[in-house]
């Protein structure tokens, strides 16, 4: 890896960038990134053009993304056809709210991610925040989902939020009730189409193996594979990728977990 650099020249645009989130490949050197609005780069991230504001969320809350966008293709040419991003933002009271819950959102861009359409709430996305997606081979949009906690754990750090999944059969118009695989614990997914059409999905473990022997808590990344185009996923046969025990007890021992 090369040294890190500023994705701006403009030393207060840095500073009040935030977070950057769904670093996304276009193909041809091209790439997008959100980070306090949208970027740009033409030369494989050397250097980058922006930011350029990212429109609310219909519900006229900000439009918070995570995962990378879907980059659609024409099976047959590899062509872009369109952009597919999700975003998520509270409703219900906000966030710490005992009503609030979060809702996810889908919408579409034509034009290499410079305009996008009106957004969708997908009813089935409530208590769903971030969402990953991936074209199955046999057509259809399978989402991972991080799932809100349940509200017996409410006031407990968000490693107590869970995984799903939805499917949509229609291009992202109509989706699925979520699948959830796992109550709390496992979230932060990433879906990859292997090459005998199979998917995999990976996700961090943030809670749920017991602790070591040394009472520190143990955190890893697994993933699971999906043989019906995601409609079932074999959990019994789960891959523990890594596995690692963290080095400190008490409120901040979720510091050595995957973030």
């Amino acid at each position: 890896w090369g040294e890190p650099r500023p994705v701006s020249s403009d030393a207060t645009v840095n500073a009040s960038a935030g977070l950057g989130t769904a670093l996304t490949y276009l193909g041809g050197g091209r790439l997008m990134l959100i980070a306090g609005g949208r970027w740009f780069s033409e030369d494989y991230g050397a250097t980058w053009e922006g930011p350029l504001p990212v429109a609310p969320a219909s519900n006229g809350q900000p439009w918070y993304t995570w995962d990378p966008i879907l980059v659609d293709r024409e099976p047959a040419t590899g062509e872009v056809k369109r952009l597919i991003e999700t975003g998520y933002n509270w409703e219900g009271g906000g966030h710490g709210s005992p009503t609030g819950y979060e809702q996810a959102f889908i919408r579409f861009s034509t034009d290499g991610g410079r305009t996008w359409s009106e957004d969708t709430r997908v009813p089935q996305w409530h208590g769903v925040s971030e969402v990953a997606l991936l074209r199955a081979q046999n057509g259809e949009l399978v989402a991972a989902c991080r799932t809100d906690m349940a509200r017996q754990y409410l006031g407990n750090i968000d490693h107590y939020e869970g995984l799903g999944i939805s499917r949509s059969k229609d291009d992202g118009k109509t989706w699925s009730q979520v699948d959830r695989l796992y109550d709390y614990g496992r979230h932060h997914p990433c879906l990859v189409l292997l090459p005998d059409d199979k998917i995999l999905m990976t996700y961090v473990v943030r809670l749920g193996y017991p602790r070591d022997a040394e009472g520190f808590p143990q955190f890893g990344i697994e993933a699971v594979i999906s043989r019906d185009h995601g409609a079932s996923w074999d959990l019994p046969h789960r891959f523990v990728l890594a596995k690692w025990s963290g080095n400190r007890t008490g409120a901040n021992e979720w510091w050595p977990s995957s973030q």
